[in-house]
Order: structure tokens, then C-alpha cells, then sequence
């Protein structure tokens, strides 16, 4: 389901989604809603379909189609009704999809699709239900004449039967159409699915670990040439672990080595002072969210094996590296 741009759960209870945008007439739309009850108050989600349409089927997990929907009469299209409060428990949320077919007239028009939220009604008959100021609505774009016939002699714009007969063709082809036209959306890191994380990662060679939480592959990858520009380095280790783990991140670095009498003596960048000093060491200490085990599953024994084979890929073969993890 792909919810709306505008709002959020942050802002509404409930959100809109059709499987798809654009159709044609007769073909069957299916309207996704996923909505969330906040209070054990009478609540009821109500949803303006238009007219010229056929409601083939509701399905709400665990609920019976038939107990899910009610019309009022004298409403400009179909209002169907559904009493959260009657099958969720407050903070509960279910998916409802509701599958119509369309009976428009072939011509090009919109078709909108308004839910809102009722509470405190005292029963589900007579036409109480007005479209609220918080109400959504969500645009189906109907075509009544077929895309094909651009690439016909104009006489046959004129023909119903070539019409329909095309319409038919392009709604079959319709998701491998739309699946070329948004093609470019696999390559960005914001836009591609989950599934893509992997072989998108492999493109700037990168391997993505099964327990890299994807939200933050997808910072990664679109940092993939800072990232590779200063590998090696303490700012570039400092990142990616602070990108796995979510916590913060200090690394010291002792490249000098110990000043020994005779020979050569000298003070200078390369020459440390004291004996607890060892050369081309890096020490790393973490701050790590407690929730990070949660998240993996690790113990903190495993969850430290992990980000040691993180520095390991990453620091300099000749050097050494100790670590510490704190969780909070």
C-alpha cells in the first residue's frame, strides 16, 4: 500500500491508498485503508465512494464482511460505515481493503474517494454522517479512451469497438508500463524497495550486513563516495559504525612509536613519550542503545563479534584495534 504524502499517522487516525491511479472503465479498483482506533469512545470510519461504482468486496482481517458495512439513502454516491469500536480495541489497527468496480462513462474525468472519522453517533441509521474538516480524499484518474489510439490513423479514434478493444490491451500491460516508467526509482536509496537494498548496495561495491537496519543501508549507500574517499581513515570508521549502531562513537589513534635511547634520537610527530604506547593501534569505545540488542538479537558478547569484524574490514590490515561497548 502506498500511503498519502500529506499528514501522516502523526496527524490522522487512518490512511488512504488505492492499488493503483489511473484505471478504465469496468476494471476493478481496490481502496486500502489502514486505520487505528484511539479511543474505546463509539467510533466509526466513514467512507464517500462515487457513484457509477459496484462494491464487489470487503475484507477486515477476522471480521465478517457483512457486519462491516452500512448505507444511508439520499447521499450523493455510497457511504459505507464501519464501527472500529466494535472490532478493535483502543491503540488496535487493522487494514481494510475495500475492492469496487467502475461503471463510468467512457470519458475522461476524476474520481474521489473521502474518508473521515465519526464518533459519539448513537446508531448507524438515517444521514447524519457530514464530510468533517478532517476528512481525506484520494484521487482515482478514469480514462474513457485508450492510449493506443495515438499510434492509429485518426479514424479509428472514432471506433468504440477498436477503442474498448485497446483499453483492454492497456490494462493488462498497465503494471509492466508502470514498472518501466518508474525503472529510475530502483537506482535512488530513498525510493527503492527493500528488497533492491542489496543490489543496489553491490553497485559501489558495498556488502550490506542481513542485521544493517534499512533505513540506515539507505544513508549509506547515498554516502557510498565520501564514504569510500576517506576509508581507511578514523572519520570514515567513526561513520559506519555510528551508522549500524545508532550510538556514538570515539576512536583514538597512536601512530608514533616509543622513544628508545641510542641511536638516532629525536622528538618529533612520529616519537612517543612513556611505555604504554603502542604504535599503529586504534582504540574504539561505543555508546550503544540498549534496543540495539533487542533489534539483532545479539548478547553483548555476539553484538561486539559483530562490530569487530566491521573495523576489522576497515581499518588498515597493519594495524590493531581493541574495543570497548557501553549500552544504555
Amino acid at each position: 500500500m502506498s500511503p498519502l504524502a500529506s499528514g501522516g499517522r502523526d496527524r490522522y487516525t487512518f490512511e488512504l491508498a488505492l492499488d493503483r491511479y489511473v484505471c478504465y472503465p469496468m476494471e476493478a479498483v481496490t481502496l486500502a485503508i489502514r486505520a487505528r482506533l484511539e479511543s474505546p469512545v463509539s467510533t466509526i470510519l466513514c467512507i464517500h465512494l462515487p457513484q457509477k461504482l459496484e462494491v464487489e468486496a470487503i475484507h477486515m482481517d477476522g471480521i465478517d464482511d457483512n457486519f462491516l458495512t452500512v448505507y444511508t439513502r439520499n447521499f450523493d454516491g455510497k457511504l459505507l460505515a464501519i464501527p472500529l469500536a466494535k472490532y478493535l480495541e483502543p491503540g488496535g489497527d487493522a487494514e481494510i481493503n475495500i475492492c469496487v468496480r467502475l461503471h463510468s462513462i467512457p470519458m475522461n474525468h476524476m474520481m474521489n474517494f473521502t474518508a473521515w472519522i465519526a464518533q459519539d453517533v448513537p446508531d448507524l441509521q438515517g444521514d447524519f454522517f457530514v464530510e468533517p474538516r478532517g476528512s481525506r480524499t484520494i484521487e482515482l484518474e478514469v480514462k474513457g479512451s485508450a492510449d493506443y489510439l495515438r499510434f492509429l490513423p485518426e479514424l479509428y479514434s472514432y471506433d468504440d469497438f477498436v477503442n474498448r478493444f485497446l483499453m483492454m490491451f492497456e490494462s493488462f500491460w498497465k503494471p509492466i508500463n508502470q514498472q518501466i516508467a518508474q525503472g529510475e526509482n530502483y537506482y535512488d536509496p530513498d525510493l527503492t524497495p527493500d528488497r533492491f537494498l542489496k543490489w543496489l548496495a553491490s553497485w559501489v561495491g558495498m556488502e550490506i550486513d542481513e542485521t544493517f537496519p534499512r533505513e540506515r543501508v539507505r544513508e549509506l549507500i547515498k554516502n557510498a563516495i565520501p564514504f569510500y574517499h576517506s576509508r581507511g581513515t578514523a572519520e570514515s570508521l567513526r561513520f559506519f559504525l555510528e551508522m549500524y549502531s545508532g550510538g556514538k562513537v570515539e576512536i583514538k589513534e597512536r601512530k608514533a612509536h616509543n622513544m628508545t635511547i641510542g641511536g638516532v634520537m629525536g622528538l618529533g610527530d612520529g616519537i612517543a613519550l612513556g611505555m604504554d604506547n603502542k604504535p599503529n593501534t586504534v582504540l574504539v569505545s561505543m555508546t550503544v542503545p540498549v534496543s540495539e540488542l533487542t533489534r539483532t538479537g545479539f548478547t553483548k558478547e555476539k553484538y561486539a563479534k559483530k562490530i569487530k569484524s566491521f573495523i576489522r574490514n576497515i581499518v588498515p590490515a597493519h594495524t590493531v584495534f581493541s574495543l570497548s561497548c557501553k549500552y544504555v
